[in-house]
């Protein structure tokens, strides 16, 4: 029996989260989720060329939504500070980023996700994960908009 749970707990360190996992306490209160909403996490950095392809249609996808059923929260996972805000400054000024942006240079919050790979969507709904999507997609603001429309329901 000690063996099993031991390989159980081992297990449980090397995957992040996964469709249908609860966020932990702490998570949910550093990216302030509330059950109201529905939430798109965007996990980005300065280095990976798709995302920085994507971000400007999951800017087009916030500006279209209604602010009080969806947020979408950008982690930008840049270790060197500097780095991260001069890429957000770059895409802000030719009104590529429009969602809120929370800076983990120490990289707390993508030790929690674990996402295999980048950029990497999460969709959180009542304070669980509901959908994944990981790599670069063609016409990522269609299938936003599609997943979201079928969250509502």
């Amino acid at each position: 029996m000690r063996p099993l749970i031991l390989i159980l707990f081992l297990t449980s360190l090397l995957f992040g989260y996964e469709k249908g996992d609860m966020l932990s306490q702490e998570i949910q209160d550093r990216l302030g989720i509330k059950t109201e909403k529905i939430y798109v996490i965007d996990f980005f950095a300065s280095w990976c060329n798709s995302c920085e392809k994507e971000i400007p249609y999951i800017s087009q996808v916030h500006q279209k939504v209604d602010p009080a059923q969806v947020e979408i929260i950008g982690i930008d996972v840049d270790k060197k500070i500097e780095n991260a805000l001069a890429f957000q400054k770059e895409l802000i000024a030719k009104e590529a980023l429009t969602f809120r942006v929370i800076n983990d240079p120490e990289n707390e919050i993508i030790k929690e996700f674990k996402p295999i790979g980048m950029p990497a969507l999460f969709y959180i709904q009542d304070k669980k994960v509901v959908e994944v999507i990981y790599g670069a997609v063609d016409d990522i603001d269609e299938v936003i908009m599609a997943d979201l429309e079928r969250l509502k329901r």
